[in-house]
C-alpha cells in the first residue's frame, strides 16, 4: 500500500547521505552556504547573552543620563548613537563584547 504524502516530503529512508536533506525535502544549510544565491545567515549561533550585575546596571544608568544631557534622548527615545557609545563604555569598562541591543534588550527588562 502507498503511503499518501506532500509532494515535497522525503521519507528518511530515501535520503541520500551524500546529498543531506532533511525529512521535509529542503536544502541543509550546508547545501545553501555553497548554492549561488543563497545567504545564510548565522546571526543567531554568533549572538552572545550578556549577563549583568548590579555594578554594570549602576554604570548603564549613569551612562544614560550622560547621554540624556548631552541632547542623545530625542522624543522619549534614545539615539542610536547614544545607544553606541554607552555599550562601546560598558564593553571597555567591563572588558566584554557589548552591543547596541545588549542595552535595548536591557531597558525592557
Amino acid at each position: 500500500m502507498d503511503e499518501v504524502r506532500s509532494s515535497n516530503q522525503v521519507l528518511i529512508d530515501e535520503m541520500d547521505s551524500s546529498n543531506p536533506v532533511n525529512v521535509f525535502g529542503s536544502i541543509s544549510s550546508d547545501q545553501m552556504e555553497h548554492s549561488e544565491g543563497f545567504e545564510v545567515h548565522k546571526s543567531v549561533s554568533e549572538k552572545r547573552n550578556l549577563t549583568w550585575i548590579d555594578e554594570m546596571d549602576n554604570f548603564l544608568v549613569d551612562r544614560l543620563m550622560e547621554q540624556m544631557h548631552k541632547g542623545q534622548k530625542i522624543g522619549g527615545v534614545f539615539t542610536k548613537t547614544a545607544y553606541a557609545m554607552v555599550a562601546r563604555e560598558i564593553g571597555e569598562n567591563f572588558e566584554l563584547s557589548c552591543n547596541s541591543e545588549h542595552i535595548k534588550n536591557r531597558m525592557k527588562t
